[in-house]
């Protein structure tokens, strides 16, 4: 029987805690929204404008400004005696950083000295509130840097903003802010560096102040419209070498990769000192050799990736070939042997899908002696020797391939 009354007495007491708990919340939430309300109205008449209003506890309240421009203080409020509280404004420019501890702080500048607002408790409304106001202020500071800019996309790489991003859809420059005790600003066009953009993994890469790196986004959404910026963009002014998939700038000499889904990949090849391909990467060692782009793709995008590259090392040496008199002889995956009749010559070119070990030799019509057939294993080859007894071996993987080259350079060359 005691038992029973000891349980019974237990959940009478649970079930006042929990109705005085509620209640207690309703209070809170009435108090919250009837100073958000008379606020607003007061404001208003002090020509704040307010276009939103923080309750952060019943000691403190925050306003930003229809423009956008100032900051509201509002300390020690009580709305149902309004005859005494305290009141400040702070432009949002002279907001110097933000940063959260053991409660969240607003550092800031009022008449030249600097001031911190303590905000406590924390909770996502506040602190939201709070990111904006100061990604706010850094907008400004940036349009301020470079006014010739119309930037339309802006976002922070953390909460407190160590870094903040901006973006002219119109032209596809981005600007950069790095905050701290010194602001520094640079600002890059994403057509003439690399960078790598995926919003699946949530992966932006750019060089920021000279150095490749990875950028962090506060805000997701900022990733998927600068894909997709980027992506009209290069449809737009470039040349299309495989719909969906390659894009060339002819003029810049940087090629676009991109799956026209969620990842996109520049490469400017004037900084490439080789490219390597394995499984479903495409990888391009910079200049420097210390930096490697890894790009993954799917085989077929790789293959023509590859007939890009070939066709692009081709240009180098036969811009005018004309295929209507000369001859491009495939001798294996990655070779090839021109008769340049136009300017007899002919032209031996190895690793056609590499960069710096693509390679190419160039013997005239009056430099050559004979030219047989040989095989070694499996491969068949046609041995070319010259008046300066030189002996150029080019490996054909088909034996019908040997006997062309061997064919044509009698008949036409060795009269």
């Amino acid at each position: 029987m005691n038992i029973i009354f000891i349980i019974l007495f237990m959940s009478l007491i649970i079930a006042i805690a929990i109705t005085l708990w509620l209640l207690k919340i309703n209070i809170e939430k009435s108090d919250k929204f009837k100073t958000i309300q008379i606020l607003n109205e007061m404001l208003d008449k002090m020509g704040f404008n307010p276009i939103e209003i923080i309750y952060c506890n019943k000691h403190l309240s925050l306003a930003l400004n229809n423009k956008e421009t100032k900051l509201a203080i509002i300390e020690d409020f009580n709305p149902n005696n309004r005859s005494y509280f305290k009141y400040k404004e702070v432009a949002l420019s002279f907001i110097e950083k933000i940063e959260k501890s053991t409660c969240t702080k607003i550092h800031y500048l009022k008449k030249g000295e600097k001031k911190v607002l303590n905000i406590y408790p924390i909770n996502n409304e506040i602190n939201n509130f709070i990111h904006k106001i100061y990604s706010l202020s850094l907008i400004k500071k940036i349009q301020t840097k470079f006014p010739q800019q119309k930037f339309t996309l802006f976002d922070s790489s953390d909460w407190e903003c160590s870094y903040f991003w901006a973006y002219s859809e119109k032209d596809n420059n981005f600007a950069y802010l790095k905050t701290g005790s010194n602001f520094q600003f640079g600002k890059i066009n994403l057509r003439r560096e690399h960078f790598t953009i995926d919003t699946k993994y949530k992966y932006f890469e750019a060089p920021i102040f000279g150095i490749n790196q990875q950028l962090f986004n506060y805000n997701n959404d900022f990733l998927f419209e600068l894909f997709n910026s980027m992506l009209s963009s290069i449809k737009e002014k470039y040349g299309e070498i495989k719909a969906n998939s390659i894009y060339y700038d002819n003029y810049n000499n940087i090629i676009y990769l991109t799956n026209a889904i969620n990842s996109m990949q520049s490469v400017n090849l004037e900084k490439v000192y080789e490219i390597n391909y394995k499984d479903n990467r495409i990888s391009f060692e910079l200049e420097d050799k210390s930096t490697t782009i890894n790009y993954i793709a799917k085989n077929q995008q790789i293959l023509d990736f590859e007939d890009f590259i070939i066709d692009y090392n081709l240009k180098k040496i036969a811009n005018s070939f004309c295929y209507n008199i000369d001859k491009l002889i495939n001798t294996t995956t990655h070779t090839k042997f021109i008769i340049d009749f136009t300017r007899e010559r002919i032209i031996y070119c190895a690793n056609l899908n590499k960069i710096n070990s693509f390679n190419y030799m160039v013997i005239s019509f009056n430099n050559l002696k004979d030219i047989c057939i040989k095989k070694s294993s499996t491969k068949y080859f046609a041995r070319i020797t010259t008046k300066d007894k030189e002996t150029i071996d080019i490996t054909c993987d088909k034996k019908e391939i040997a006997q062309y080259i061997e064919a044509q350079i009698s008949k036409h060359v060795l009269r």
